[in-house]
C-alpha cells in the first residue's frame, strides 16, 4: 500500500474564492471545470458523505463544501503536494479528511476512518494548472524542467527513466497506444538516437525535429503518453471503476471529468456495460460557451455522470 497522510475533518467550507480559481500566495490560478454542473448533479442525492478522488487545487472541493455544508468529505490525491496545498488553504475544523493516497486506497481509508459508504464521488482526471505550470514537475513541453511527470515524486519510475531505458519498439508502441500519434515510430527512433535525454527541453527538441511542420499536437500527445505510463493512469482508472460499487450507497452519484479521448472512452464504455451503474440524464455534458471562453482548459473537458442502481 502506498504512503498516505491524513488530516482531521473540517466542517467549515473553504474560502469561496478558491472555487473561482482565485490565486493564493502559494500557487498559480487553477479554475475548476464545470463546477455548477457538478453541484447540480449531486444536489438531488442530498449527500451525507462526499468523496473527492482528485483534490487537485481544491476548487471543486470548495464548491461542494459550500453547497453541502452538513456533509462529511474525504478528499484524496495521489500527489502529496496537492494535499499539502489544500491543507494550507483550509482552517482547522472537523468536516473534511485530507489524505495523500491513490484511488485504490479509498475503500480502505473509508473503513479505517469509520466513514461508511459515499453518496457522491467526483473524479477530475485532468492535471491541475498548478502541476502543469510548475516546471520542476516536468509535465509541460512549454517550460524547461527535469523529465519527471510523477504525481507522487516518491514513485519509482520517472519520464526520464522511460525515455532513456525503454526499447525503441516498446517506446513506439506506448506513444501510439497512449498518445495516438501517427508519428510514434519516427518519434521513438529519434528519442533513442538522441539519448540520454534529461529535460523537457531535450525531449521537445527531439519531437520537433522528428515532426517537421506540425510538432505542437505531437508534443502534447508524447507528453500525455509518457505521463499516463509513468503514473499508471489507465490501470488505476480501471481499478477505480471496478471497485466503485463496493464503497458507494444505492442511488449514489458519481461524476468523472475527462480531458482526452482515451480516458473518456474508458469511462464511457465501462459504465455503458456496468450492471451496478446507470447513466444519468443527460449522461454527459460539456462546458458552456461562456466557460469555454473564460477557461480554455474546459474546452476539451467532458463530464460523464452515472447513478448507482
Amino acid at each position: 500500500m502506498s504512503r498516505r497522510r491524513s488530516e482531521g475533518r473540517v466542517k467549515a467550507p473553504l474560502d469561496p474564492g478558491i472555487s473561482r480559481g482565485t490565486p493564493s500566495s502559494r500557487s498559480p490560478v487553477h479554475e475548476p471545470v464545470m463546477v455548477e454542473e457538478i453541484v447540480s448533479f449531486f444536489r438531488p442525492s442530498k449527500p451525507e458523505l462526499v468523496v473527492d478522488g482528485t483534490a487537485g487545487g481544491g476548487g471543486h472541493l470548495a464548491a461542494l463544501m459550500e453547497a453541502f455544508p452538513d456533509a462529511v468529505f474525504l478528499a484524496v490525491d495521489l500527489d502529496p503536494e496537492a494535499i499539502e496545498l489544500v491543507r494550507g488553504l483550509l482552517p482547522a475544523s472537523p468536516g473534511l479528511h485530507l489524505v495523500a493516497a491513490g484511488y485504490e486506497e479509498i475503500p480502505v481509508i473509508l473503513s479505517d476512518l469509520g466513514l461508511g459508504k459515499a453518496d457522491a464521488a467526483l473524479f477530475d482526471l485532468g492535471m491541475s494548472s498548478i502541476q502543469l505550470h510548475d516546471g520542476s514537475r516536468g509535465f509541460a513541453h512549454s517550460s524547461d524542467g527535469p523529465l519527471d511527470m510523477r504525481y507522487d515524486r516518491g514513485g519509482a519510475t520517472s519520464a526520464r527513466d522511460l525515455v532513456n531505458l525503454t526499447a525503441e519498439a516498446d517506446l513506439a508502441d506506448l506513444l501510439w497506444k497512449w498518445g495516438e500519434d501517427s508519428r510514434s515510430r519516427a518519434i521513438a527512433r529519434a528519442i533513442v538516437r538522441a539519448r540520454p535525454l534529461e529535460t523537457t527541453s531535450d525531449l521537445r527538441s527531439v519531437v520537433v525535429r522528428a515532426c517537421r511542420g506540425r510538432p505542437v499536437k505531437s508534443l502534447s500527445r508524447v507528453f500525455q503518453a509518457l505521463r499516463i505510463v509513468v503514473n499508471d493512469e489507465m490501470s488505476r482508472l480501471s481499478g477505480l471503476m471496478n471497485g466503485l460499487a463496493g464503497w458507494t450507497t444505492p442511488r449514489a452519484r458519481a461524476a468523472f471529468i475527462t480531458f482526452h479521448s482515451i480516458e473518456d472512452r474508458a469511462v464511457k464504455h465501462f459504465f455503458r456495460d456496468s450492471a451496478d451503474f446507470g447513466p444519468a440524464t443527460p449522461p454527459w455534458l460539456q462546458a458552456c460557451e461562456e466557460e469555454r471562453r473564460r477557461n480554455p482548459r474546459s474546452r476539451s473537458a467532458r463530464l460523464r455522470m452515472v447513478v448507482r442502481r
